[in-house]
């Protein structure tokens, strides 16, 4: 399953878009009322306990869109109680 959130903001140099996977980065945001800088780290970090991966890439016409992979689930194992995979 392949998908993500678009934007259509000034998007992220190419030069840091890992380091924006870092704790507390914040890239230079100059609003430091809000936000840790902790949220795409930890959307990386859950992505990838699932086998995932959340990736950066540019969005046609300007902007950045994440895009979250994950892996379809085996055969034989079906969603059960609170979204948990189990055998049938």
């Amino acid at each position: 399953m392949r998908g993500g959130p678009a934007d259509r903001g000034p998007g992220i140099a190419a030069d840091d878009r890992e380091r924006a996977f870092e704790p507390f980065q914040r890239l230079g945001d100059r609003d430091n009322t809000t936000g840790l800088g902790l949220g795409l780290a930890l959307a990386r970090g859950l992505t990838e306990a699932m086998n995932g991966t959340l990736t950066p890439e540019d969005t046609p016409g300007g902007g950045l869109t994440m895009v979250l992979s994950l892996p379809v689930a085996e055969d034989g194992l079906e969603p059960g109680p609170g979204g948990r995979l189990s055998t049938s």
